[in-house]
């Protein structure tokens, strides 16, 4: 990397600035290596960067990689809405669709345009399957600061395709107080060859809101993650067949609560798809501002 390369920090899963979850996305990415894309991501320092390129794949408009401070991952919820909302501000994205070619396959993103407000762009990442968590939690119950008598009865522990384990916390106040053992949560992931942990209580901040959780993945350079999109798509389709939410409609939707512990609230709107009382598709919606542009010099 000899060139300045053009970037921009926008704070997703929100429609105000220093709320929700701070990325960074890099257009034109082309000319980068893996090697600059990490160097790239280490400098912005936020939880997730998007390099954007042409893609030679059939059925994307565009490649997309994502980076946290640490390593690549696959996909990437709020990062991958950053690069969206890249595209659109620059002009660059004049459909209400665009779809990306990512190491986890392809990624379709919708944009909702409405006058006066940021759009909210969809992500669809193909059904997540949840499967319930067969180990044993008490050595991650532990790490988390959590007893057993915290958690909740309204659903059973389960493991996202991510590899994310989805705890059911009794209420509010037990989520909001617990305070990891970091270094000890994340030796156990990585024993486990698993991703992050998410915490998620019914009882909410805003009335009206379905779910607020908290997020942990030390492991991948994120302590706490402030809002984790990639982790909702699994969350709606787990509340879904846990019976939180009613199976005989044809579409449920909530809105989500994520951050707000840590002074950046982020709100994202989650749509499952029904049919025979079973979920078949699976949304993660958000809006993005943009706090700041500009451009990075270095050498490889």
């Amino acid at each position: 990397m000899s060139a300045p390369v053009a970037v921009i920090q926008a704070d997703i899963f929100t429609d105000r600035p220093f709320a929700g979850n701070p990325a960074a996305a890099v257009l034109d990415a082309d000319g980068l290596d893996t090697a600059d894309m990490q160097r790239i991501a280490a400098e912005m320092l936020v939880p997730g960067t998007a390099f954007v390129s042409a893609s030679h794949q059939a059925g994307a408009d565009w490649r997309l990689r994502a980076f946290t401070p640490r390593r690549e991952v696959a996909y990437s919820g709020h990062t991958t809405l950053c690069g969206t909302h890249a595209l659109v501000e620059s002009g660059r994205l004049p459909a209400a669709r665009v779809t990306f070619d990512t190491p986890s396959g392809l990624v379709r993103v919708d944009v909702e345009r409405a006058d006066g407000r940021a759009p909210l762009m969809w992500l669809e990442p193909p059904l997540p399957a949840c499967r319930l968590f067969e180990g044993d939690t008490v050595e991650i119950l532990d790490a988390l600061g959590l007893a057993r008598a915290g958690l909740g009865g309204w659903a059973r522990p389960a493991v996202t395709p991510d590899e994310d384990l989805l705890l059911p916390v009794r209420d509010l106040a037990t989520l909001q107080a617990l305070e990891p053992d970091m270094r000890r949560l994340a030796g156990l992931r990585v024993a486990q060859r698993a991703r992050g942990v998410c915490a998620v209580s019914r009882e909410t901040v805003e009335a009206g809101s379905g779910s607020h959780c908290r997020f942990f993945a030390p492991h991948y350079g994120l302590p706490e993650d402030i809002v984790t999109g990639s982790v909702h798509s699994s969350i709606g389709v787990w509340l879904l067949e846990a019976g939180v939410l009613p199976a005989d409609r044809d579409r449920v939707g909530f809105t989500a609560e994520q951050g707000d512990g840590l002074g950046r609230p982020g709100r994202l709107q989650v749509e499952v798809v029904v049919s025979g009382g079973r979920a078949v598709r699976a949304r993660v919606g958000g809006r993005a501002v943009t706090v700041l542009s500009g451009s990075l010099r270095g050498a490889a």
